[in-house]
């Protein structure tokens, strides 16, 4: 289903990622806050899939936050698998965590969850099997259950992508503490990623038997979208 990215996720980056990141922390923290917004109605004790679970940061945030809820992370990568794990056992949160190692179709179709959050991982799946990750959440939530899911997104031939991407090289050269050359930075897009215009995103998730996508966050090319799942 997805670009085999375990030689980008590897030891040396999973330890590096969170550092990173890190510089990028008004970003995370909006995005975050407004995910915590979107599920603050979940029963008491609901169960969150988090798909491309990385480093774990979006199950430390909501676990802190909601006592009750259980999780299930999956994730190609043993290397940040081991560092999520690490950082859970030093939360307190593992007894409430499960971690599997692969991609969402291993875990089995349980229709229980009642969320799913996806973030920062459909940019990696090839255009012709994008939908498929869409149908695959559908199948893991109950009835009326919300998927979240956040990616990079953009039309790299649109008139206008040039000056897009000037800011995106900028927002690395900040997160890197070095310069980053914006056409460097399309390179390895081309190279890493499968960017899809948001419209063609939200077609994709309206098909897969969601609700029609509301789009609720958008930092420079990172749109985040949430739907619900068709009740029965």
């Amino acid at each position: 289903m997805t670009n085999n990215t375990n030689d980008i996720f590897n030891s040396e980056f999973s330890r590096q990622y969170d550092d990173y990141n890190h510089r990028l922390n008004e970003i995370a923290n909006n995005l975050h806050l407004l995910i915590a917004i979107l599920l603050r109605d979940l029963r008491e004790n609901a169960r969150i899939l988090c798909v491309g679970v990385g480093t774990g940061s979006e199950i430390i945030r909501l676990a802190q936050k909601h006592p009750g809820w259980h999780f299930t992370g999956v994730d190609p990568s043993p290397d940040m698998l081991a560092v999520c794990a690490g950082k859970l056992q030093l939360e307190s949160l593992s007894n409430r965590c499960k971690l599997v190692e692969g991609y969402l179709g291993d875990v089995p179709a349980s229709g229980d969850y009642d969320a799913v959050l996806c973030l920062l991982v459909t940019h990696f799946i090839q255009d012709d099997q994008r939908m498929g990750i869409y149908q695959q959440i559908n199948a893991q939530l109950v009835a009326g259950g919300r998927m979240i899911v956040a990616e990079i997104a953009g039309d790299m031939a649109a008139d206008g992508f040039d000056e897009k991407l000037a800011f995106w090289a900028a927002m690395h050269s900040v997160a890197s503490n070095a310069e980053r050359d914006p056409q460097e930075i399309k390179a390895q897009l081309n190279e890493r990623l499968m960017l899809l215009a948001p419209e063609q995103t939200e077609r994709l998730i309206a098909a897969s038997g969601f609700s029609s996508p509301q789009r609720f966050f958008q930092s420079l090319l990172i749109h985040g979208w949430t739907a619900k799942k068709a009740k029965d």
